[in-house]
């Protein structure tokens, strides 16, 4: 990994084509978690009306989806947490 680092930090011309290409991966994937948010959000309006025709309890229908929404948000910043600790700690000689 040092090594490829210092290659790219050698060569600007390929760490700018790098970086460009990294910013469209970058770009790509925030597009597409979008279009999932878009589509959750439809879903999640089609549900509302489906309560609203039923006579179903709407309300604390989207509290208990938003009190897991909640709750899943917490444990994937924790993990994300976790794994920058680790990332961040000292490596250690495993041999």
């Amino acid at each position: 990994m040092e090594k490829a680092i210092a290659y790219l930090v050698g060569h600007p011309v390929i760490f700018l084509i790098a970086v460009i290409v990294s910013i469209m991966i970058l770009f790509s994937f925030l597009r597409g978690v979008m279009r999932l948010f878009l589509v959750i959000a439809a879903i999640l309006v089609l549900y509302a009306a489906y309560l609203q025709l039923t006579g179903g309890q709407t309300m604390e229908a989207f509290q208990h989806i938003g009190l897991w929404f909640n709750n899943f948000f917490h444990f994937i910043l924790s993990m994300f947490g976790h794994l920058f600790d680790f990332l961040k700690s000292p490596k250690k000689e495993m041999w």
